[in-house]
Formats: structure tokens, C-alpha cells, sequence
């Protein structure tokens, strides 16, 4: 008895196995893993961990206890020295290893140029204003900076430079192309977690980050109130990935938080000096891990005054600050606009002059009529144009439509049809017996 399968029937199948679908983040993160506790004086200092920005001390990095044992872990902060240390031993499946860096102060200024390559990537130097490259900094606090290189079509590059007192140093920032990307999708219960994937925030849940280079990457939830999820997740090529997790309440009340709002958005937040991390609308920046007692707390946005207070912190309570910021004497006839998409990270083109990647704040546009672009790559352009008021605060909010040279569809999707087209000639052959 032949049983004879109907070719509709074969070649749905095999469609549907070709196209990459949402494939829930379980399925990625590994299961025998450790961690590695980084912890540093002052807190909040940038952290490199095997050549990847993993975000500000106090951070949680977790390892594959049975992947390879030797790590370099680099700590650093604007006006100290960078400290390095060298482990050789993976953590057990849930030990934790805590590392400690004590940093040293550094004295005098230096100078610091940075290039790219390709050349006119977007550079920040501690996260501050982006600059087009290649860009020298001067009078810059000798010791440890943290550099980062963002262009569309490329994944990002990032080092932490030592600048020697009263010298100069040239930075490289090598970008590789973004040939293979992927997606990730990130929940949590309770929502409205700070999102930050390899280091860099992302926006808040539920929030999809895409664009990013197929592989492993690092993804941290903060919260105020509850434990920091640390985790690594890997994409395939065109495949979205679904992180939903749950927060724990925090169970260690030895630190405090605070959350930062600020009006406008887009502020610069410094705690002790140290750069934490940039306001955003509507959705407050959680800081976790803050050691008790009293901090100051610094708000920076190009145009406005800086907005410095002090807060006390209590172990297991939050302290908020909520700034308005002053604008400085501004030329007349300017406004702002307040640019974000989702996802993220797309290249800003005002007036075709690029300008940032979102989110971002610009303020003192001068009035009138101007032209936008928005871009990035696997995404459809988006172009528009606005006219700005003297004095106004404009917002756009925009969310990218996937190109469809970007829909999953991967090369053996051509190989299923293939055999799809081989079955249907078996069919017809059987048919004719």
C-alpha cells in the first residue's frame, strides 16, 4: 500500500520550517553558568569584560561554566587609572566570583584624538555627546576613558583608552560590517525594567532591540527594587529572539537606588562624578547597587545648566530626583526636538547632516523648517520634515518598518523548496504506476 503525502501539503511544510519564527529566549541562554560579581571604588566605573562593554559597576556578568577558563576583566573611570586583571578559572554553575577594583585617582590633563575605520562614525567619549570622527578631545583628565564608535550598517565598536598625563594618544575604532542580524524582543514581569543590551541602553519593557550582529550578546534588566537579570542570549541570522523573564524582588538590602527623571529629556546623569546613564521621556533611569549615604547628583544636557543636588541614599529604599533643567541664554529664534524610535539606535540625519542616533535630545535647533532621516540597517529609511517654533519642544516618535531585503527567509529556505519540488516529482511519478 503506497500512502501518497499531497505536494500543498509537503510544501507548506517545508515553508514553514524555512522561515525563521520568534524562537523563545530558553532555547538560548546556557544552561550551566556562573558569574562574575565586578565591583569597583568609586561605583558606577565602565567595565570591559573579554573585549565587551558590559555596562557600570556594580554589574553582574555571567560565564559558561564549561567555556573557555581564561577571562580579562579592564575597570575604568573618567580621572582614575584603568585597572586590569587577568582570571584564568570559570565560576561553578551558580558561584559567584566577586571582583574588586580599587581604582587610583589621576592627576593633570592630556589629549586624545579618535579615528575610525570606516572613517565618520559617530564617537562618544564617556558616553557624552556624539562627535563625528575623526575628533580630538582636549584637556581631557589623564587615566581611563571609555571610547565607543556607532555607524549604520556596522556593529559598534568599543575600548577603554588610557590618556598618559600631559600627553596625547590616537585611538582606532574598527567596525565590522553587519552582514548577519538578528532581533530580540525583551518582557519582564513587572514591565517598564531599564533595558541595556552589550552595555548600552536600549529603552525600557516590553521594547525590541534589532539590529544586532548574529551571535551571543550580553543583555542586563534593572530595576528599582529588584534584582538585576543578567543574561546571554544568542541570535541566529534573521531570527527574533523572545526574552520574557520574571524579576525577583531584591533579597540583599545592603544597597539603595535612585531613579532620575528630568525635563527635557536626554540629560546626562553623574553620580560621585561618574557617568550612569541618559534620562529619557516618560520612563525614569533606574540606578541599582547604590552604596548607602550621601551622593551628589549631576544632570548635563548641551544648552541647559547643569542641575547639581545631593541625595542620601538607605540601604533597600529609593531616592528620586526629579530636575528641571534651566536653559542657558540661547540665540533667539531656536528650539528643541526630542528624537527616539523604535528600535533604537537608528543614525539621525538633520537637514542631511548627521547628528546623533536615537534617542536623542538636540537642543537650540534654529526655527524654521527642517528635513529628517532616520536610519538603520534591515530597516526602511524613514524621511520626514517638521517646522520648528522659537522656543518650542518638539517630539518625534517614530516606529521603523523592516525592509523586505530583511525578512527571514534564509538560504535553506531555497534548499526546503528544493526537496519540496523532489517530493512532488516522486508523487507524480508513484502517480503514473
Amino acid at each position: 500500500m503506497r500512502i501518497h503525502t499531497p505536494f500543498p501539503i509537503l510544501a507548506v511544510t517545508f515553508l514553514v520550517l524555512a522561515i525563521g519564527l520568534p524562537v523563545h529566549a530558553s532555547q538560548s541562554v546556557a544552561g550551566d553558568t556562573g558569574f562574575f560579581l565586578i565591583e569597583s571604588n568609586p561605583s558606577g566605573a565602565p567595565v570591559i569584560f573579554d573585549g565587551l562593554f558590559i555596562g557600570v559597576t556594580p554589574v553582574t556578568y555571567p560565564v559558561v561554566s564549561s567555556g573557555a577558563p581564561q577571562h580579562t576583566i579592564t575597570v575604568s573611570a573618567n580621572g582614575y587609572y584603568p585597572h586590569t586583571a587577568q582570571y584564568t578559572a570559570n565560576p561553578k554553575p551558580g558561584e559567584r566570583i566577586k571582583v574588586f577594583a580599587e581604582l587610583e585617582p589621576s592627576q593633570s590633563t592630556g589629549t586624545l584624538t579618535v579615528t575610525s575605520s570606516p572613517g565618520g562614525a559617530l564617537v562618544t567619549l564617556d558616553s557624552g555627546k556624539g562627535q563625528q570622527a575623526p575628533w580630538t578631545y582636549k584637556d581631557i583628565q589623564s587615566g581611563g576613558h571609555l571610547v565607543q564608535a556607532f555607524l549604520s550598517g556596522y556593529s559598534p565598536s568599543v575600548s577603554i583608552v588610557n590618556i598618559p598625563p600631559g600627553g596625547s594618544i590616537t585611538v582606532d575604532l574598527v567596525l565590522k560590517p553587519l552582514s548577519e542580524v538578528g532581533t530580540i524582543q525583551v518582557k519582564s514581569s513587572p514591565g517598564g525594567a531599564d533595558v541595556y543590551v552589550d552595555g548600552i541602553y536600549k529603552g525600557s519593557t516590553a521594547t525590541t532591540v534589532g539590529n544586532l550582529a548574529a551571535g551571543t550578546h550580553f543583555a542586563l534588566l534593572k530595576k528599582v527594587g529588584y534584582e538585576d537579570w543578567p543574561g546571554l542570549v544568542t541570535i541566529r541570522p534573521n531570527q527574533v529572539v523572545v526574552l520574557d523573564t520574571p524579576l525577583e524582588l531584591q533579597k540583599e538590602m545592603t544597597t539603595g537606588f535612585i531613579n532620575v527623571d528630568s525635563t527635557p529629556a536626554g540629560a546626562s546623569v553623574l553620580v560621585d562624578g561618574i557617568f550612569q546613564g541618559i534620562t529619557q521621556a516618560g520612563n525614569p533611569l533606574d540606578l541599582t547597587g547604590i552604596s548607602p549615604g550621601e551622593h551628589s547628583i549631576t544632570l548635563k544636557l548641551q544648552n541647559y545648566q547643569d542641575y547639581v543636588t545631593r541625595v542620601p541614599v538607605q540601604a533597600g529604599k529609593t531616592a528620586s530626583v526629579r530636575a528641571t533643567l534651566s536653559p542657558m541664554q540661547t540665540p533667539a529664534g531656536s528650539g528643541t526636538v526630542q528624537i527616539s524610535s523604535e528600535p533604537s539606535g537608528a543614525n539621525i540625519f538633520i537637514d542631511n547632516s548627521c547628528v546623533g542616533i536615537t534617542p536623542l535630545t538636540i537642543p537650540s535647533l534654529p526655527e524654521g523648517p527642517h528635513t529628517i532621516v532616520l536610519r538603520l540597517y534591515g530597516y526602511q529609511d524613514y524621511s520626514s520634515s517638521f517646522n520648528l517654533s522659537a522656543g518650542q519642544t518638539a517630539q518625534v516618535q517614530v516606529g521603523l518598518t523592516p525592509s523586505m531585503a530583511f525578512v527571514p527567509f534564509p538560504v535553506w529556505a531555497c534548499v526546503a523548496a528544493f526537496i519540496a519540488a523532489g517530493f512532488f516529482m516522486v508523487a507524480r511519478r508513484e502517480g503514473r504506476e
